[in-house]
């Protein structure tokens, strides 16, 4: 029975998910209250009789290391995949393992690593185009290591968008399309900033994905020009905002592709949410319980003598 089996991949799925309340603060739920939407696009793939497909916009770069522009002094020790990264993939290649004890094809998560949308101009991050691609190779080089390649699929934007087809894509293919990739992203399916500031008004999820931009870029930006020409507090934080509401555009643009794209796919996020549209996926578990602050891209991780990994 289709139905049957869908609710039981749902309740392996919804065991990785975290949700806060809408509209009562931090509190969090047990409940997924997108859950009756996403188990329709779970029966649709087994009637299709293929691996249960999800998608996760995740994986950036690292965010500040060795780079002038923005903080490379407390946040992360080089510009490639490190132990908070593995761990990460770990967890995403066990909750397809677990799909797979229930269900014989398992589930496939696509990770679309989207630093590529954020690069290219100092109005938004500008970490350089090399050190994403460099970040993204060695993605792709550990999930074949670790042998999770059946279950893990690192995609990039031009992947989505079609330039990439029967293509290896190398360093100078990846550098020729990128900028071609962002101007295709934002004219073809970008958000407007008044979309951005009605959405960040209205939805709870928008709220906190905004809320979570400003909290890194605080601590990312506060050793870049930006933090040293600010003139003081006020202005800093008026910048900082600035910067992440130019993030949001963006994010928003490639949430819409997304959509575009994988109409079936299960949304997964890395970004605190309601779980009324993706499902929430801390993907560094907490030792308190809560919803980790940080990703393994913005954060080192730190081993506690319990054996307790922390994001520092």
């Amino acid at each position: 029975d289709v139905g049957r089996l869908a609710d039981r991949i749902m309740d392996v799925i919804q065991v990785y998910g975290q949700h806060i309340s809408p509209g009562k603060g931090d509190a969090p739920i047990t409940r997924w209250i997108g859950r009756p939407f996403f188990t329709q696009k779970v029966e649709r793939q087994l009637e299709k009789g293929q691996a249960i497909r999800m998608i996760l916009p995740a994986f950036p770069w690292k965010t500040s290391a060795h780079h002038p522009h923005i903080n490379r002094i407390d946040k992360v020790i080089g510009v490639l995949p490190d132990l908070g990264d593995e761990l990460a993939l770990a967890r995403l290649n066990n909750l397809c393992e677990d799909i797979r004890a229930i269900y014989p094809l398992g589930g496939e998560i696509h990770i679309a690593t989207d630093g590529l949308i954020f690069d290219g101009t100092l109005d938004v991050i500008g970490i350089p185009e090399g050190d994403t691609w460099a970040y993204g190779e060695e993605l792709v080089r550990i999930v074949h290591a670790k042998g999770y390649e059946k279950n893990v699929k690192v995609i990039r934007v031009m992947d989505i968008l079609g330039y990439t087809s029967g293509t290896t894509l190398g360093i100078d293919l990846y550098l020729s399309l990128s900028q071609k990739c962002r101007t295709e992203l934002l004219g073809t399916y970008g958000r407007t900033e008044e979309e951005v500031h009605e959405m960040i008004l209205n939805d709870d999820d928008t709220l906190s994905t905004y809320c979570g931009f400003i909290r890194f870029l605080t601590s990312d930006l506060r050793h870049s020009a930006i933090g040293k020409n600010a003139g003081g507090k006020n202005k800093y934080r008026r910048q900082v905002k600035r910067v992440a509401i130019n993030m949001m555009i963006r994010a928003e643009s490639f949430t819409k592709l997304l959509q575009a794209t994988y109409p079936d796919y299960v949304r997964l996020s890395i970004h605190e949410s309601t779980g009324a549209v993706k499902l929430s996926v801390p993907l560094i578990i907490q030792g308190s319980g809560e919803f980790p602050r940080r990703t393994p891209w913005h954060s080192t991780i730190a081993l506690s003598l319990s054996g307790e990994s922390k994001e520092r």
